[in-house]
C-alpha cells in the first residue's frame, strides 16, 4: 500500500514538475523580455552612450536576453516534445555554451557597473580615470572571450540524450559535471557577488566620506542633501541587486554539486521526483535574475523611474504623431 501512495506520489511530483517547466519558462520569458528591453530603450538613449556604467548596463541587458532565450525557450520546446538541443549531437553543445557565456557576461558587466561606481566616486584622480568607455569595451570583450574559452570543454562534455541527469542535454560524466558546476559557481554566483557587495560599500563610504568634508553653506546645502538621496538610492539598488542575485542562484549552485556528487547512489523513483523538482525550481529562479534588474531600479531608484516616465512619455507622444499622421492621410 505504501509502494502504491509512493508511486502516484511520484507520478504527481514529475507532472507536475513538467508542467511548471512549461508554464513558468513562458512566464519569465515574457516578464524578463519586457523588463530587458525597456532596460535596453532607456540605456540606449543618448545621455547615457558616453557613461560607462551606462553602457554596462545596456549590455547586461543583451547577455541577459540571449540567456533567457537561450536557457528557458529550449523547455518550453520540450513541454510540447519540440526540443531539438536534447536530442541533437550538434545543437546541444551550442545551446548549453550559449547558456554558459551569456548568464556569466551578464553577471560580470553588472559586476563591472558596481566597480565603475566605485571609480567616479574615489578622490584620486587615476581611479576616476579608470571609469571610462576604452576600458568598459576592453573588458567586456575579455570576458566574453574569457569565458567562451573557459567552458569552451562544453563542446566534448555535453551530450543530448541522458538518461538520470537533471537535463537530457548535460555532461556526459563526473568530471565534467564537476567542472561545470564549480566554474559557473564561481564565475556566476559567488566572485561577482563578493566583488559587488565589496565595491558596492566602498562607492557608499566613499560618498559618506564627501559630504563629511563639505562645509554646509546655502549653495552646498542643497548639493549634500541631492548626494544624500543618491546616496539612499545607490545603497538600496546595490543590497537589492546583491541580495536577491545570491538568494536565486546560490541554491541552484548548491543543489548541481549534489546531485553531481551523488550520482553514483541509488534512489528511489520518489527521492529522484523530488530531487528534479527542486532542480526546476532553483533553475528557473535563477533565471528569473535576468528578468529582475529593470524593476529592481524603478522600485529603487526615483532617478531611474523619472527616466521611464520619460521613455514612455515619448513613446506616447510619437504614438500620437503617426496616428494623427494616419487620420490626415
Amino acid at each position: 500500500m505504501a509502494d502504491l501512495g509512493n508511486s502516484t506520489y511520484t507520478i504527481w511530483l514529475n507532472n507536475f514538475s513538467f508542467q511548471m517547466n512549461r508554464y513558468m519558462s513562458i512566464f519569465i520569458i515574457l516578464f524578463g523580455s519586457v523588463g530587458n528591453v525597456l532596460n535596453l530603450l532607456i540605456f540606449s538613449r543618448p545621455k547615457h552612450r558616453t557613461n560607462p556604467c551606462a553602457v554596462y548596463f545596456f549590455y547586461a541587458a543583451i547577455a541577459g536576453l540571449i540567456a533567457l532565450y537561450s536557457g528557458l525557450t529550449s523547455r518550453i520546446f520540450a513541454g510540447f516534445q519540440l526540443d531539438l538541443s536534447a536530442t541533437t549531437e550538434g545543437l546541444c553543445p551550442a545551446r548549453a555554451i550559449i547558456v554558459w557565456v551569456s548568464t556569466t557576461a551578464s553577471s560580470w558587466f553588472l559586476t563591472y557597473a558596481t566597480v565603475d561606481r566605485y571609480c567616479i566616486s574615489c578622490r584620486q584622480v587615476n581611479r576616476r580615470n579608470l571609469s571610462n568607455l576604452q576600458y568598459t569595451h576592453r573588458l567586456m570583450v575579455l570576458t566574453i572571450a574569457g569565458a567562451s574559452l573557459i567552458f569552451s570543454e562544453t563542446f566534448y562534455c555535453y551530450v543530448p540524450n541522458l538518461k538520470g541527469s537533471p537535463l537530457l542535454c548535460y555532461g556526459r560524466n563526473m568530471t565534467c559535471r564537476l567542472y561545470n558546476e564549480i566554474a559557473s559557481a564561481l564565475l556566476f554566483v559567488f566572485i561577482p557577488s563578493a566583488i559587488m557587495l565589496v565595491f558596492g560599500y566602498g562607492t557608499v563610504d566613499n560618498v559618506r566620506k564627501l559630504l563629511s568634508s563639505i562645509t554646509p553653506t546655502v549653495g552646498t546645502d542643497g548639493t549634500a542633501r541631492s548626494i544624500r538621496k543618491t546616496d539612499r538610492q545607490l545603497i538600496q539598488m546595490l543590497i537589492t541587486q546583491v541580495i536577491l542575485s545570491t538568494i536565486f542562484n546560490v541554491p541552484l549552485s548548491i543543489h548541481r554539486l549534489y546531485l553531481t556528487s551523488t550520482l553514483a547512489q541509488a534512489k528511489s523513483p520518489l527521492k529522484a521526483a523530488i530531487e528534479n523538482l527542486c532542480f526546476q525550481i532553483f533553475y528557473l529562479l535563477s533565471f528569473l535574475t535576468f528578468g529582475i534588474p529593470f524593476y529592481i531600479y524603478t522600485l529603487t531608484g526615483t532617478v531611474f523611474k523619472s527616466e521611464c516616465k520619460s521613455l514612455f512619455q515619448s513613446i506616447f507622444n510619437n504614438c500620437k504623431l503617426v496616428l494623427l499622421w494616419h487620420v490626415r492621410t
